[in-house]
């Protein structure tokens, strides 16, 4: 990507001597900051963009021409708000430092302020300058939407502005040793850690684009080594990073990469699956053997075995058009927001709920998930221990319904024998107290029973309540205690809203009473 630039002053262009040895300062060539072009006089002059994928813009204008994304990242540098007093805020409200494309929208632009017909001066923000300076150097190919490239824009925008400031840091640091007669790049910069001890060895680096925000410079400096909500974020992001790498595409974007291996093929096009696969080979061969980067040789064949089940078994998956079904079915999804192969190269259009419904209709059997299969030996169980359970609840509730219907035979035969008493004018019979009923059962379902099996409670996670995980929630040595009692209904000890055998005799015997009386 274009826009690499430190944005630091050029000096002397000499040769720059072996890494981290010892050479006079003048004899160190450090990279001059890029600047914005010249603006075209006419529309005609304008360079022509197109949209390249879902978040980038590509130069379409043959011969010579800025690419969109290094004009991009110079006009951040050169709108950037430092610190600053948001619009809504006020003048008076809390200077902020710029992080984010959001802040762009909330700071104004001091140097682009206008006068309104009232007389009031009004400053637009970062943001709205640095769009129409954008398009100031560009315009759209025939059949692009300006609201869609403009939202393609700002996507740019946000990721640059991250991007600038990483770099910022890091060639911060090793222009600081280059001073001193050392040569740190980049990579020595990240393996071994460097940064700069004192605030006066910070200040004294301080890049082109932030001389007039000293101020700015100086909140930047202070986030980065004072911040820990920083620091923890960089310590895990260098550790996602790994040492390996990822791809070799480098700063290159996929469309440009593909045409460069189309330019070296004789102009003969590559499926778009093999451009992939070639971007994230490793070069350097290890025993005579092609190594690839991480897990992409597993994700390929995963990828070739769905493709043929989709396609058949004489198809050729890295010869024919991709597949975004196979693609969507050998990743099990996006998880992690992401798909195994392709990802950020094509935007699948279609969700694995979905395919699910279409390749179950079709006869195609989806491969399990990997989470699946490990609960395959505790499905099992599972199934057996909740076939007992039912059969448990039908017996008890067996029982109940035969307990509840003698005790309402018996609460009918006091009623009349009440009601013939009272009509003879005999005395009350002897109140009998009726059969006891049990508690109503209750079958529990099928999240209380998964919680009870595995030892943890209904609708919480399972590893959160068992640290040594489902084996050992769920084996027979486990202690009771471990496991969360299921309650089968029935009144509990305490108050309850329902009505006893013997208070509803008693309600019967008023209702008696009163009849006579009437």
């Amino acid at each position: 990507m274009e826009g690499e630039e430190d944005g630091y002053e050029e000096g002397a262009r000499g040769e720059e001597g072996e890494e981290g040895q010892d050479v006079p300062g003048n004899a160190l060539w450090t990279r001059g900051s890029a600047t914005l072009p010249d603006l075209p006089k006419t529309e005609e002059g304008k360079w022509v963009v197109y949209l390249e994928k879902h978040d980038s813009l590509g130069l379409l204008t043959t011969g010579t021409g800025r690419k969109p994304s290094g004009i991009v990242t110079v006009l951040l540098r050169k709108y950037w708000p430092g610190l600053y007093r948001a619009v809504s805020d006020g003048p008076n409200g809390p200077k902020k430092l710029a992080l984010k494309w959001d802040d762009y929208h909330a700071a104004p632009c001091g140097v682009m302020t206008t006068t309104t017909e009232d007389g009031r001066r009004v400053a637009p923000t970062c943001a709205q300058v640095v769009l129409r300076t954008f398009w100031e150097f560009y315009k759209l190919s025939s059949g692009m939407d300006h609201q869609e490239a403009t939202a393609v824009l700002e996507k740019m925008a946000k990721k640059n502005l991250r991007d600038a400031l990483y770099r910022v840091r890091k060639l911060a640091i090793t222009h600081y040793f280059a001073e001193k007669g050392k040569r740190k790049n980049k990579d020595r910069v990240i393996a071994e850690n460097l940064t700069i001890e004192d605030d006066a060895g910070w200040q004294s680096i301080c890049p082109t684009w932030c001389v007039n925000k000293k101020d700015g410079w100086s909140a930047l400096v202070r986030y980065w080594t004072d911040d820990e909500e920083f620091k923890a974020r960089s310590i895990q992001n260098k550790a996602n990073r790994g040492s390996g790498g990822t791809h070799n595409q480098g700063n290159k974007p996929f469309p440009l990469y593909k045409k460069d291996m189309v330019a070296a093929n004789g102009g003969q096009e590559i499926p778009r699956i093999q451009v992939w696969q070639a971007a994230h080979k490793k070069k350097e061969l290890v025993e005579g053997k092609v190594v690839y980067y991480g897990k992409t040789e597993e994700s390929v064949d995963s990828y070739k075995n769905a493709f043929k089940k989709l396609h058949g078994e004489d198809s050729d998956p890295l010869l024919e058009p991709f597949d975004e079904m196979a693609v969507m079915i050998s990743g099990h999804g996006k998880p992690h927001g992401r798909t195994s192969i392709l990802n950020e190269v094509h935007k699948p259009t279609i969700t694995l709920p979905r395919i699910r419904n279409m390749t179950s209709s079709s006869g195609v059997c989806m491969p399990p998930c990997p989470r699946c299969l490990i609960q395959t030996s505790d499905d099992a169980r599972m199934m057996e221990a909740y076939e007992q359970l039912q059969e448990e609840f039908q017996h008890k509730m067996h029982e109940y319904e035969v307990a509840n219907s003698a005790s309402r035979e018996h609460m009918q035969e006091q009623t009349k024998a009440l009601f013939a008493a009272l009509t003879a004018g005999a005395p009350p019979p002897q109140y009998v107290e009726p059969p006891v009923v049990p508690p109503l059962p209750k079958m529990p379902t099928k999240a209380e029973f998964l919680a009870q099996f595995h030892g943890g409670t209904p609708g919480s996670s399972t590893r959160s309540n068992n640290p040594f995980g489902r084996a050992a929630a769920s084996s027979p040595d486990a202690s009771p205690a471990e496991r969360t009692p299921l309650h089968f209904g029935g009144p509990s000890p305490g108050h309850s809203a329902g009505v006893s055998p013997r208070r509803e005799s008693l309600m019967m015997l008023s209702a008696a009473k009163l009849v006579v009386c009437r």
